[in-house]
């Protein structure tokens, strides 16, 4: 079984919301704290579509996508930020630990490279040790600390940026 890694395309958006909402119930993988649906997801997805900067890429395999990450931009429409981009990826649950993840980095850090960035952030909850551990395997830095700004089931969580220069 081969890893397809590829833009994402109109009918991956059903399986990067199921992906998304999994992250969410583990209450510590993304800031939202109820699912979301396709249609809140769209516009979302059909901006990142059309953006050749801002890409949404998937892992495939056998026909299943098994993962995703996007780029998007930082602090959007303040050109100041032009070169620096923020990550975020999530691994469908039957998949951890296949390396997708790392192959969803690779191929993202390359790509943002050959568009011009410079600085590539990933803002992360505290509790999400997978993608801390990933992050900082792969050379980002804990650059910053925003004590207790998130609060899931009642419970205030930290939020860390994680960046890199490329």
């Amino acid at each position: 079984m081969s890893i397809i890694l590829r833009k994402a395309e109109e009918k991956d958006l059903p399986a990067i919301v199921e992906i998304l909402n999994h992250g969410i119930k583990t209450r510590h993988s993304v800031g939202y704290n109820t699912s979301q649906s396709e249609p809140e997801m769209r516009d979302w997805f059909e901006e990142h579509v059309k953006a050749e900067r801002y890409p949404v890429m998937v892992a495939e395999e056998d026909g299943m996508v098994t993962g995703w990450i996007s780029l998007s931009p930082y602090r959007k429409g303040r050109e100041a930020f032009n070169r620096t981009g923020e990550i975020s990826a999530y691994i469908h649950e039957d998949h951890f630990r296949k390396g997708i993840g790392q192959k969803l980095l690779d191929h993202m850090l390359l790509f943002a490279g050959s568009m011009g960035f410079r600085i590539i952030f990933a803002i992360v909850l505290d509790r999400n040790t997978p993608s801390i551990k990933l992050l900082e395997k792969n050379g980002f830095e804990r650059w910053a600390f925003l004590p207790e700004v998130a609060e899931i089931d009642g419970i205030l969580l930290n939020h860390l940026y994680f960046g890199k220069r490329l």
